[in-house]
């Protein structure tokens, strides 16, 4: 039984957008490649305190925003500013009161990212200053405070087609974060691992 025409027509359209669309796409991809890329994060957090990991265990989940604007670029080399803000939070008890305890953190960093592509491989390096927030509440009494530190990352991204701009991002980041609470000094740092998910424009 032959195709009614107009569905026939559809489908001949449908195939000429499948064969001529991808390639123009990568055409304008290659002319002009992304500057701009932003996307949501998700990682393991292991703040290194000895304190901290009696009160709250190991480590827990990061979850985070990530926006990065290339500054200069140079055959497949790109030099990037990059802003991340994260959040993280665990909840535990006092080894002394047993009192339920919830502390969230909230880091925020602003710095530069080196990255180096070859083929659908994207290896990069990256470094940043920033500060961050964090609390502690339970029945007992409440604290919240900042504090200034440093993070160093890596990793390699993957992005299979250049006709669409989407990559996924391996992330590697060591955070140093020390602040004081009761004098008694408190590292909010500390190793994480994970991945991003990011897309790709021409902001300009």
């Amino acid at each position: 039984m032959a195709m009614p025409r107009p569905r026939r027509q559809v489908a001949y359209l449908v195939l000429a957008a499948a064969l001529f669309i991808p390639p123009l796409l990568a055409v304008q991809a290659e002319t002009n490649p992304p500057t701009t890329f932003v996307g949501i994060s998700y990682g393991r957090y292991q703040i290194a305190d000895e304190v901290f990991k009696e009160v709250y265990g190991e480590g827990g989940s990061i979850l985070g925003l990530t926006a990065s604007q290339r500054l200069f670029g140079a055959r497949n080399f790109d030099l990037s500013a990059v802003f991340d803000l994260r959040r993280f939070g665990r909840t535990g008890a006092s080894t002394i009161s047993f009192v339920e305890t919830t502390f969230r953190m909230t880091p925020a960093t602003i710095g530069l990212e080196a990255s180096l592509q070859q083929g659908i491989a994207v290896l990069w390096l990256g470094g940043g200053l920033g500060r961050t927030f964090y609390s502690e509440e339970s029945a007992l009494q409440d604290n919240a405070g900042s504090a200034f530190g440093f993070t160093v990352s890596g990793g390699l991204a993957f992005q299979p087609s250049r006709a669409v701009p989407l990559r996924l991002k391996l992330i590697l980041r060591w955070t140093k974060a020390k602040t004081t609470e009761n004098e008694i000094p408190v590292e909010l740092g500390g190793p994480e691992y994970g991945f991003a998910l990011v897309y790709g424009f021409r902001l300009f």
